[in-house]
């Protein structure tokens, strides 16, 4: 399974380093550009796509839609170099507040 990683040049390069590649990605137009390749194969079998926060913010209905279906690849949200975003809730927030427990 395969990782592959979508934010800006700091993420994408400390991946990178990690053996991950990624697309270093700005714009509303280059990220959806970027995901809409990334779930149609054209970078082989991402098994895991970690995006920003910042850039989920920029699609995050396609993010959801995405999720929604639970298929591969499997999106994981991450903060970026800065932190988390001030008042953003994440899908493990959700999740805990859906289910009422922690996990």
């Amino acid at each position: 399974m395969n990782f592959f990683v979508l934010g800006d040049d700091d993420v994408v390069l400390g991946f990178k380093f990690a053996g991950i590649n990624g697309k270093v990605v700005y714009s509303k137009e280059d990220i959806e550009k970027e995901f809409d390749n990334i779930i149609k194969g054209e970078y082989g079998d991402i098994g895991v796509l970690i995006l920003t926060e910042k850039t989920v913010k920029h699609i995050e209905d396609k993010v959801n839609e995405w999720q929604q279906k639970a298929i591969y690849p499997l999106l994981v949200e991450i903060p970026d170099l800065y932190g988390h975003i001030e008042g953003r809730v994440s899908m493990l927030d959700s999740i805990k507040k859906a289910i009422g427990i922690s996990i």
